[in-house]
Order: C-alpha cells, then sequence, then structure tokens
C-alpha cells in the first residue's frame, strides 16, 4: 500500500507530503492570524472605513490564500508530479479571484457609505451607485470567467479540447447567439440604464399602475418595492420599450396636488387662505410651493386645485393625502351648503 502512494505522489514518502500539508496549511492560517491582528490594532488606533471593509471581506478569503501559496511552494522545492502543481494553482486561481471580488464587494460598501444613502439622497449619488453597482456585476462575469479560462489553460487536455470546441464555434456561435438574444438585449440595456439613467437606485417610479422605489438593477431585471412592500420584477428591455413614470428623475422634490369640487357660490379666497394655514403647520411641506386655482368648471361645479411642494415623493403622498383630508373637513364645517349641487334646467312651454 505504502509502495503504491509513494510512486503515485513520486519519490518521497506518503509521510512526508502529510507532514508537508499540515505544516503549510498551519503556518498558513498563523501568517494570516499576525497579519490581520495588525490591521485590527491599527484599525483601532486610527479607524477608517477602508480597514473596516477590508478586514469585514477579505477575512474569508485570506484562510484559504496563504496555507495554498505555502503547500504551492513546498511542492516546488521537492519537485512533485506537475499534475499536483496544476491542481495547487487552479485553487490560488480560484481563491485570488474570490479576493477581488469581496475587494470589490468591500469597494461597492465604502461608496454606499460614503454617500449615505437616505430619503434625501442627491441624484448623482443615486447615479454614481447605479453605475457602480452594474460595473460591480460586469466585472465579477469577467473575473470568473478569466479565472476559469486560466484554469483550463493550464491543463494540457484542456487546451486540447478548447482547439476542439473552436473548430466547431461557427455553428455553436449561430445556435447560442439565437438563443440568447433576449439576454444580449437585456445586457446591453443594462450598459444603456447605466450610463444614460432613465431610472437610478432610489428612484421613485409609478410603473404599471404601481407606485415604488428601484431597490435593485442586476444584468437582466430591475426590482421595484411597491408602497405595501411588494417587489415588482420587470426585465430591463422594458424601460427600453414602455413608458414609466420617474418622479425622481433631476431632483427628489415633487409638486403634489390635490382636487376639489365645489359649488360656483364656493368663496375660493376663503379655502385659499385655509390650504396655506394647513401647510404653515405641516412638516411634511418644504415651503416652496403653495398655491389654490380654479382649474375647471362645468354645468354643475367648479374644479379647484391645491398645489404644494414636499421635499421628496413618500413625503409629497403623505401631503397630499393629509391636506386632502382637511381641506374636505373644513368645506363640510364651514361651508356645507357650497358642495356641488345638481341644477334642475327649466324648459319653457310652447
Amino acid at each position: 500500500m505504502e509502495n503504491s502512494i509513494s510512486k503515485f505522489f513520486g519519490e518521497e514518502s506518503w509521510l512526508t507530503y502529510l507532514v508537508i500539508i499540515v505544516a503549510s496549511i498551519l503556518l498558513g492560517l498563523a501568517l494570516r492570524w499576525l497579519i490581520f491582528t495588525f490591521l485590527k490594532l491599527g484599525n483601532q488606533r486610527k479607524p477608517t472605513i477602508l480597514k473596516q471593509q477590508l478586514l469585514k471581506h477579505l477575512k474569508t478569503p485570506a484562510k484559504f490564500l496563504l496555507p495554498i501559496l505555502f503547500i504551492y511552494g513546498f511542492l516546488l522545492y521537492l519537485k512533485l508530479i506537475p499534475l499536483w502543481h496544476k491542481v495547487v494553482e487552479a485553487l490560488i486561481i480560484i481563491n485570488f479571484s474570490w479576493i477581488v471580488i469581496a475587494s470589490l464587494n468591500a469597494v461597492e460598501e465604502i461608496v454606499k457609505q460614503k454617500f449615505s444613502i437616505d430619503t434625501n439622497h442627491k441624484t448623482k449619488d443615486r447615479k454614481v451607485l447605479t453605475q457602480l453597482r452594474f460595473i460591480k456585476s460586469i466585472s465579477i462575469i469577467i473575473i470568473i470567467t478569466l479565472a476559469c479560462a486560466a484554469i483550463l489553460w493550464n491543463f494540457p487536455a484542456a487546451k486540447k479540447l478548447g482547439t476542439t470546441i473552436l473548430t466547431s464555434a461557427g455553428v455553436i456561435g449561430i445556435i447560442v447567439g439565437v438563443a440568447a438574444q433576449k439576454s444580449i438585449a437585456n445586457l446591453i440595456t443594462g450598459f444603456q440604464i447605466a450610463f444614460t439613467q432613465p431610472i437610478k437606485i432610489d428612484d421613485e417610479v409609478v410603473i404599471e399602475g404601481e407606485f415604488g422605489e428601484v431597490e435593485d438593477i442586476t444584468l437582466t431585471y430591475v426590482v421595484i418595492k411597491i408602497w405595501d412592500k411588494r417587489r415588482l420584477v420587470l426585465p430591463l428591455s422594458y424601460f427600453n420599450d414602455k413608458p414609466f413614470v420617474n418622479w425622481t428623475f433631476n431632483s427628489a422634490d415633487v409638486i403634489g396636488t390635490v382636487f376639489l369640487y365645489v359649488d360656483y357660490t364656493f368663496p375660493v379666497k376663503e379655502l385659499r387662505a385655509k390650504l396655506l394655514d394647513i401647510l404653515k403647520s405641516n412638516p411634511l411641506w418644504d415651503k416652496k410651493e403653495a398655491n389654490l386655482l380654479v382649474t375647471n368648471s362645468d354645468v354643475q361645479s367648479m374644479e379647484l386645485r391645491a398645489a404644494f411642494s414636499a421635499k421628496n415623493a413618500s413625503d409629497t403622498w403623505d401631503l397630499r393625502c393629509q391636506i386632502r383630508e382637511e381641506l374636505i373637513d373644513f368645506i363640510k364645517k364651514s361651508y356645507p351648503n357650497f358642495l356641488p349641487q345638481l341644477r334642475k334646467m327649466e324648459m319653457k312651454k310652447n
């Protein structure tokens, strides 16, 4: 048994390799612990967002990288069978790719904290986050693709397989291209959305009759968080093909309106003064816009439009509901006889 194992590994005893592997793992973990201990101490003395995020995201992948590197170094020194070198090299490529992806996640968190996204976020902040999210997704796909290519290229057998595949790539490419038309269209649309930005992360929109907030933009779909906490998931191509309302396209502040219908004899000036009184005592009003106008009329009533502004769409919605309720209550209590009336038309008899 020992002879067969020795032949499989090489000239050295299998126990030698076992000791080397265990020693490499312990040495790598010890060095990793030492490095991260110094980083933690440095962060405690002078904390920064960069140090915090690197410690958080690189903690797990670093557990594997250093032990694998030590194992690879020892195997090169012992001149082991080349196949084992290739296997360990593949593990190094996988782990290094993992570290790069973790670093991208750390950068994303740093940018998020820098912009401090909240209900009062600025349009330029949301533009940067949307572009960052899309670029990160594309980067992850590229990293994984390059890692897989590097691993396959490292094995001679895979090179031959690649040559065989390339000979039939023309036919396969046509088939894949036809089958993936929608996916490719979504990817192109994703680039357009990321840089032309008809929608951005945290935009407040009305789509398919639903009011909600753009929660996430991926490479293939957009997630809209509706006001009642449901999620509306739409393909990226939807935003090229169909119209939608973006309440925060250039800025977050929005004009809210309330329509009321009263009799022709109603004192409009009294209601206009009441609207201003209500707005002055309401913290949701941003004190920029406030007016009440007669915007239409018919044979039975006249239409009044109360308009006012708020700092974002959510506050505008709440303010509309409150203003509507208080104005209707004011009319019922102060002018109950001035609600729309049905007037009968007298017909002259011939």
